[in-house]
């Protein structure tokens, strides 16, 4: 399979700004996918960085990512949130199936089938797509790095439970901990769109999928279905 032939996945700023977010849904593209973002979305980004951290700029080079079109005539999209509408355009310009956010919310559901992309929030975006190796090995890499405090696998992979409840759920058994305690408000929406994050089938209506996941997805996926496995 070669770069061309993989989803394309599309980052929002929000995404970029967070080094463990970004880094997982970086590494776990092994799973099958390959990351763009445009300028836009890199420029707001690193005016949200603090301290010493990498800037995004910087990152690009490290990963040889190209950066996507900047596409022209965002106000079409009049029902996205005006802060919004410049990163939903170059979503569509990347040719992304799916724009990764924190804030589903703010990308209206019309626009999202004009532009024939599904926005979904990166938990359940992970949750669907970063295989089980792929996300061991990611943990593995990401606490050879980390130094203060150092973290074994099973200790990042209970800290990843705080923000990411349902990527720990769906390999939890990877190691014996429980996950943490965590102080943040679920987000308001977590999918919005028509394609099915597993099998990628488009569906008539988002009603016809559940997180994210068509019917038939949804069932492989159930809690029965995985015992019987």
């Amino acid at each position: 399979m070669t770069t061309d032939d993989l989803l394309v996945v599309f980052l929002d700023a929000n995404v970029l700004a967070k080094p463990v977010t970004r880094t997982l849904v970086l590494r776990c593209a092994a799973s099958g996918y390959t990351v763009r973002w445009s300028r836009i979305a890199e420029e707001e980004a690193d005016r949200h960085l603090t301290g010493r951290q990498l800037s995004i700029a910087s990152l690009r080079a490290l990963v040889e990512i190209p950066l996507s079109p900047t596409a022209a005539a965002p106000e079409l999209f009049a029902g996205t949130s005006v802060d919004d509408r410049q990163i939903l355009a170059d979503a569509e310009a990347a040719g992304a199936t799916f724009l990764v956010t924190e804030d589903v919310d703010d990308f209206a559901e019309l626009d999202l089938r004009t532009a024939g992309v599904a926005a979904v929030n990166l938990d359940l975006f992970l949750a669907a797509r970063a295989d089980r190796e792929v996300y061991r090995r990611a943990l593995e890499v990401m606490v050879s790095g980390m130094a203060d405090p150092s973290r074994t696998p099973a200790e990042l992979h209970a800290a990843i439970s705080r923000q990411h409840p349902r990527l720990f759920q769906r390999h939890r058994d990877l190691f014996e901990v429980e996950p943490l305690a965590t102080r943040h408000r679920p987000p308001a929406a977590l999918y919005r769109g028509l394609t099915c994050l597993r099998c990628l089938t488009r569906q008539p209506r988002e009603a016809d999928l559940i997180d994210g996941l068509c019917s038939s997805c949804t069932a492989a996926t159930s809690p029965t279905s995985l015992a019987a496995d």
